[in-house]
């Protein structure tokens, strides 16, 4: 299957070759390049820009079989009926050469290692008659012939490497490739197998998608399974790799299945001749090691090829060497080697060690590989490992969704001889995997009050843990806070520590308890980082720790917390990136950095949408939808939040960040007066349940959106809720009530300086406007200039800029209908959505076209249209 493949991040390399191309002290460019790195392509791309800006272009080839021919390369040049030698030399280079005065020639020679010895002569001939310029292409690890570097040593050429492309890149390459994005997991496999060769890239997707393998689901490409390697794929690797001696193929065999190995050991298991030969070959690398150096193949490809040609025995047997080999180093106790050790076992001839599954299968989950914790545990169950094998494994399946199997490993156990502490900790996990992963509270709670009954008071703690966490679940949060009176987080077992640590900085964050939230947090951290099993959590104790600084103003704080989650996640398996990215992306939001907030929490989206569509999808689709609908793109917000509200999520409703995103978007669509009355109701229930902090954001929304009556109640929360935002909210909200312009422009600043660009840019924007009406013109535009400004840096397009960009003799109400009717709405409809008459709507919009001169409801929409979506009005 043929696929487009566009030359993509090669613009820095495109302009070196012009450049050289162009210089008058530049005899040209070489091009060096590892085969499949691209050179070729930026070559033929570099040539034919330069013939658009007027140049002469040839283009010859280098190749084995043309080698044997003299001037095998340049035959298309070569004049017809020539004999003698000298005139037959002169002919080609005249004939390559030839261009007008205004039209400089270039001769492009690609793989010019493989010229013939004639074809080289004639490449130095032009050279050293300047009679046009090189561009030459040479392939890395080939023997040059010393007549071809003297072309290079006689002349005056510049050098150019192009590196494999980035994982970006390769990113961005596979989207315009797809024709649509691609997940992020999906990227990031298929740049570590090629690392961004865009040969082997291409081969391997190729083959994917016509396998079905790579496949769009709900508007995203993913691949599923793993790679079958195209038959010409694996030609072209064996080809690299060459016709190897029996003893080097044992070196890459065994670097195949367990690589990195120990320099040292790896001499051990293969013959030491035969190392020293691969590494002389460019066939594996050296690099240093923990414990010394280590050896690894030169390229992941060359793994594949070996697994997939190598006999299944023979790898078997190198896997239980190498296992052998981790047992006995130094590192044998560090969780990676075991996990390493366990894993190699799996497929090799060696009796199972049940212990070494059960705790690689632990060590698994705590490096955030689920699915290696599934196998791993698997096997420790038929081993004969006991209770812990299968509570490890419900966990991890659990965590990957599969909360079916999960409750069928656990409903196995038999509970008859289990101790009260681990009855009690069976009933927390199959609760626990009953309420998140099957979503059925009602079911997670009679298996709670079933065990409660029973379990006496030493052993309760499970009990009361996960009461804490069900009741933070169904949003009673005083619930909560009353079954978590008599836990300790040293006395918790770690896991279920982290969990509650989740819950209770969620409550503190969302109440403005800033001090109490961010230290439950750093609690909960340790204790994932002491549990083998809370791999996950430590990124939803993450976003409560992000939501208490940006809640509470200390945004500065929150991108720190998102930077280290990042990079704690960098090196995880999984899903872990993908969580790291959606706290980033949610820290964006809060700094108003609404680019990136979007395109940090679409690739999260991406990510999330096939596998947890009720829990991570739901939670950050939320945020999504709020910075589509800052940014202005309110019809990608609406279709977000459509999509939410046919997700069946039966826990944590996250009310108040939905009621502000459907404020956004109902703002962004021109509805004003409903956005101030969605982000007020959204205010009340937050104060209902104790959730002061998220009312201040509602409220400061509401203030932003041009609501005049927040300013009591924020004074009274401003007692209550800990952190700056909520002093610097009361005075933008009685400066808004008070007509105070300056007092306006002051708040915008003071919103700059905490780090929410978009509450800064509307400040400055009432400022304009309560300036405007007092006349004052020149303040005014310096702060609408202001607005345009920070709103240009952040990417945010809210109500009040565009008020203030737009001054039109038109009333609020006036305004709101004719936006209204800008996104295609009928009177009818706006009358619905407005709660008005049909008749009001048609009297606002007579007096609209008076005051502005317009004679059709059209011309109307078009003063007010939105840049991201002009619709045509219907009437």
């Amino acid at each position: 299957m043929s696929l487009p493949w566009p030359l993509t991040g090669r613009s820095e390399e495109i302009r070196a070759i012009e450049a050289a191309i162009f210089a008058s002290d530049a005899s040209g460019i070489v091009v060096y390049g590892a085969a499949g790195v691209g050179k070729s392509r930026i070559a033929r791309e570099a040539l034919s820009a330069a013939e658009s800006q007027g140049c002469q272009c040839r283009w010859a080839v280098g190749t084995s079989s043309a080698r044997a021919i003299p001037l095998g390369a340049f035959t298309a040049w070569a004049p017809s009926g020539v004999a003698d030698t000298v005139q037959l030399l002169r002919g080609v280079i005249d004939s390559l050469t030839a261009a007008s005065p205004d039209a400089p020639a270039v001769v492009c020679v690609d793989d010019v290692h493989l010229l013939d010895d004639l074809s080289i002569f004639v490449v130095h001939q032009i050279m050293q008659r300047g009679a046009a310029k090189l561009l030459l292409t040479v392939r890395y690890g080939e023997p040059i012939p010393a007549a071809v570097q003297e072309i290079w040593k006689d002349g005056r050429f510049e050098r150019l490497d192009p590196q494999p492309l980035s994982l970006d890149e390769t990113t961005t390459l596979l989207s315009a490739t797809l024709g649509g994005p691609v997940d992020s997991v999906a990227a990031q496999r298929l740049w570590k197998l090629t690392r961004g060769n865009v040969l082997y890239l291409r081969n391997i997707v190729e083959q994917e998608v016509a396998d079905g393998r790579v496949v769009e689901q709900q508007g995203c490409w993913r691949w599923i399974g793993d790679p079958i390697l195209p038959r010409s794929l694996v030609e072209l690797i064996e080809s690299r790799i060459g016709d190897l001696p029996a003893r080097v193929n044992d070196v890459l065999d065994a670097l195949a299945v367990g690589e990195p190995i120990e320099l040292a050991a790896l001499r051990r298991i293969t013959d030491p001749a035969a190392v020293e030969e691969a590494d002389t070959r460019g066939l594996i690398t050296i690099e240093p090691g923990v414990a010394g150096v280590q050896a690894r193949l030169a390229h992941p490809l060359y793994g594949e090829v070996r697994r997939r040609v190598a006999p299944p025995t023979k790898l078997r047997r190198l896997r239980g060497l190498v296992a052998a080999e981790l047992a006995g180093s130094v590192e044998r106790d560090d969780i990676h080697v075991v996990v390493r050790r366990a894993a190699l076992s799996l497929d090799a001839d060696l009796a199972p060690d049940a212990d070494l599954l059960v705790e690689a299968a632990r060590g698994a989950v705590w490096l955030a590989d689920l699915p290696l914790a599934d196998r791993l545990a698997e096997a420790a169950i038929r081993a004969g490992a006991g209770l812990e094998s299968n509570f490890i494994r419900a966990h991890a399946l659990s965590w990957l969704g599969r909360g079916e199997e999960a409750e069928a490993v656990l409903a196995e156990i038999r509970t008859g001889q289990l101790t009260e502490g681990e009855r009690a900790r069976l009933a927390f996990l199959r609760a626990s995997n009953m309420l998140w992963a099957l979503g059925d509270p009602a079911r997670a709670k009679e298996i709670i009050d079933d065990a409660s009954r029973t379990t006496p008071p030493p052993a309760r703690s499970y009990i009361d843990a996960f009461l804490t966490v069900y009741w933070f679940a169904m949003d009673q949060h005083d619930k909560a806070l009353q079954a978590s009176k008599n836990l300790a987080f040293d006395d918790l077992p770690a896991v279920v520590g982290a969990e509650i640590a989740w819950a209770l900085a969620t409550i503190a964050a969302d109440a403005g308890r800033t001090t109490a939230a961010v230290g439950t947090a750093e609690a909960g951290y340790s204790a994932a980082t002491r549990s083998l099993d809370a791999p996950h959590m430590r990124f939803n104790i993450a976003d409560s720790h992000l939501s208490a600084l940006v809640l509470s103003g200390r945004i500065g704080d929150a991108a720190d917390v998102a930077e280290s989650i990042r990079q704690q996640a960098a090196d995880l398996p999984g899903a872990a990136q993908i969580l790291a990215t959606a706290v980033a992306g949610r820290a964006a939001l809060g700094a108003g950095e609404i680019h990136s907030a979007c395109a940090l929490l679409e690739q999260a989206a991406l990510g999330m949408s096939g596998t947890h569509p009720s829990g991570w999808g739901y939670r950050y689709q939320i945020p999504r939808a709020t910075a589509l609908a800052v940014r202005g793109s309110t019809n990608e917000a609406a279709a977000a939040l459509a999509a939410l509200d046919k997700v069946r999520r039966p826990f944590r409703s996250l009310d108040y960040e939905l009621g502000l995103a459907r404020a956004w978007c109902a703002a962004g669509q021109g509805a004003v007066s409903e956005a101030i009355a969605v982000v007020l109701s959204a205010a009340q229930s937050a104060a209902a349940k104790g959730q002061f902090a998220a009312e201040v954001m509602c409220l400061q929304t509401a203030t932003q959106f041009g609501d005049r009556s927040g300013a009591p109640r924020l004074g009274e929360l401003e007692g209550i809720v800990e952190g700056p935002r909520v002093g610097v909210a009361v005075r933008f909200a009685k400066a808004l009530r008070d007509g105070g312009a300056a007092q306006l422009s002051s708040v915008s600043e003071e919103f700059e300086r905490l780090g929410d660009l978009v509450a800064a840019v509307d400040a400055a924007a009432h400022a304009a406007l309560e300036y405007r009406r007092q006349g004052l013109r020149g303040s005014a535009l310096g702060c609408s200039t202001r607005a345009a400004a920070l709103a240009e840096l952040c990417g945010a397009s809210t109500p009040a800029l565009r008020q203030a960009g737009e001054p039109l003799p038109l009333t609020e109400r006036e305004r709101e209908i004719v936006m209204l009717i800008g996104a295609g709405l009928s009177s009818r409809e706006i009358a619905e959505r407005l709660t008005v008459s049909a008749r009001t709507v048609e009297g606002h919009v007579y007096r609209a076209m008076l005051k502005t001169g317009t004679t059709s409801r059209d011309e109307l929409a078009a003063l007010l249209a939105h840049p991201r979506a002009r619709t045509r009005s219907r009437p």
